[in-house]
């Protein structure tokens, strides 16, 4: 036997103790043998220790020193086989139920010294070794996976199999005993990994250590469960208030551009269209004091100061003007729409030449005739009203109903040359406008209120209050808007709550439910919503809190 054979039984007790945790108070440590490696009559140990719920390290070491299956089988003549071994293999193991029970998977570094030649292996595995000696070394790596169970307290089963690969080093000789050497080889191997272990644990079965501890007491037991924390409750932010929010709060024809509508359908102007200016009758020319002194002049110096506010504002991305002509309905179809179209145009130059804003930021409609505006009129007049009883406006209601083609019903109209003058003199008047002026404006976007709204809401969604108080904390635009702005308030305040409670800082709790209440009184319905979670969730979390408190001291 070489020199490194005859001290190998020494050093691999000594790997094995070394691959043992020096401390095993409290660890479980199983020592067992591979059968099927006792099969080939190699002698085998393994010994495995716990080191968690579901983890387990250890190593496995064999030493087979005598040639044959037997040791004491000398007969080369009648026996002619050879191999000699040593191996160590340190592993982990991963348990999906528990250490030492139910299935797992494992890996492990295997390494082998080895003399072996004349043996047919199973599977037609390295036929060569039927003719020749090899004998070197083996380092590889492996994985596998099995069972365990208990037939006994003390005693279970194991099998498991896998498959190493690893580079073998080797010299190979002309026969199984002796022989000239023929050559130096190196080569990637693959070894099949079998087992069927039979284990024993110096701990019993029925009293291992059980997962979850218990606690014996001479009076009633209590059980809490940690209770579940409210759903918080997020709104979205709203960015810093512009100018043009703040004249929309004034004006009604100041409007988001977000709630931009097409006009499909025209009445008389209401609260939410009173800005329209009048044109004489047949023309297109801008007057400022038509109808009347100043009448025209007040509505467009109105309209330039709200363009001019909403163009020099910072906070502002966008603007649009949207105009609307209109003409009587009296008169050529034809030649109203074009008129209709002149008038939205006359506006629309004239406001462009007092603020300086492009051309592409005004949009003309040219509606043609009133019709839409007649009808509404007509609907509205009570009887007698306008000098026109109630027998007439059916007349023409019924006309404008049921004649569809306009220069028709015009016609029609002018047959009835009394009611007609009524209508030119009493209701055609308002008709002859540009109006319906709207002022949309878009706000640009706030960084710190995206940054709200999307990260920072996302991580609050997530449960990952620490990270997003620190992200709020190192944003001074965000922690602005936290102050400006009731939802963001009830964001941090959330975040804060929470984070109080881990780290159970009473201070920073209050600090947190001050900053809720100042958001709820600010109109933040989501904070109101998470006041109410905390008043049933914070008493619930304190009472278990104490709970674990005495049950971790007994």
């Amino acid at each position: 036997m070489s020199k490194s054979l005859k001290h190998f039984p020494l050093s691999l007790a000594w790997l094995c103790f070394l691959c043992i945790p020096v401390k095993l108070a409290g660890q479980e440590v199983s020592i067992r043998n591979n059968l099927l490696y006792d099969a080939t009559g190699t002698p085998n140990l393994g010994v495995e220790v716990q080191v968690g719920d579901h983890v387990s390290v250890g190593v496995n070491g064999s030493f087979k020193s005598w040639p044959r299956f037997l040791a004491w089988d000398n007969d080369v003549e009648t026996n002619p086989q050879r191999w000699r071994h040593f191996l160590v293999a340190p592993e982990a193991r991963y348990y999906f139920n528990e250490v030492f029970k139910g299935g797992f998977v494992g890996a492990d570094f295997l390494y082998s010294h080895f003399n072996v030649g004349g043996i047919k292996l199973p599977f037609g595995l390295y036929p060569e070794l039927q003719e020749h000696r090899d004998q070197g070394s083996y380092w590889g790596g492996g994985l596998f996976a099995g069972w365990a169970w208990w037939p006994f307290q003390h005693w279970r089963l194991e099998l498991a199999g896998g498959a190493a690969v690893g580079l073998a080093a080797y010299d190979r000789y002309n026969c199984e005993h002796c022989g000239t050497k023929l050559a130096e080889e190196r080569k990637v191997a693959v070894v099949p990994q079998v087992a069927l272990n039979v284990a024993y644990n110096p701990v019993a079965r029925n009293k291992r250590k059980p997962r979850v501890r218990t606690i014996e007491r001479t009076d009633t037991l209590t059980v809490m469960t940690p209770p579940v924390a409210f759903v918080v409750n997020l709104q979205p932010v709203k960015g810093p208030e512009s100018d043009g929010d703040r004249l929309a709060k004034e004006k009604p024809w100041v409007i988001p551009i977000s709630k931009y509508r097409p006009l499909d359908y025209l009445t008389r102007p209401g609260r939410d269209s009173i800005m329209y200016v009048l044109f004489p009758a047949g023309g297109a020319q801008l007057l400022q004091d038509y109808p009347e002194i100043g009448r025209n002049a007040a509505v467009l110096d109105e309209l330039q100061k709200a363009i001019e506010v909403i163009r020099d504002d910072e906070t502002t991305s966008e603007i649009l003007v949207s105009i609307v002509g209109l003409a009587s309905i009296e008169g050529a179809q034809v030649k109203n729409d074009t008129l209709s179209a002149r008038r939205a145009r006359a506006v629309a130059d004239y406001l462009k030449d007092k603020t300086f804003i492009n051309r592409k930021y005004f949009e003309t409609i040219a509606k043609g005739e009133a019709w839409d505006w007649f009808k509404d009129q007509l609907e509205s007049i009570p009887d007698g009203g306008e000098g026109i009883d109630a027998e007439q406006v059916e007349w023409l209601l019924n006309l404008v109903y049921n004649v569809k083609d306009p220069d028709e019903r015009e016609r029609q109209l002018r047959t009835n040359t009394i009611l007609y003058r009524k209508v030119v003199d009493r209701l055609l008047g308002d008709q002859r406008n540009a109006g319906y002026i709207r002022v949309y404006y878009n706000n640009r976007p706030d960084p710190a209120t995206e940054k709200l709204n999307g990260p920072i809401y996302e991580l609050l969604k997530s449960k990952k209050y620490h990270k997003a108080v620190r992200e709020i904390k190192a944003d001074e635009a965000v922690m602005a808007r936290v102050s400006q702005d009731p939802e963001a308030a009830n964001a941090y305040g959330v975040a804060l709550y929470f984070v109080a409670l881990d780290n159970k800082d009473e201070a920073a709790e209050k600090e947190a439910i001050a900053l809720l209440q100042k958001a709820a009184a600010e109109g933040s319905s989501a904070a109101v919503q998470n006041l109410k979670g905390i008043e049933t969730y914070g008493p619930a979390r304190k009472e278990f809190e104490a709970w674990r408190l005495m049950m971790n001291n007994n």
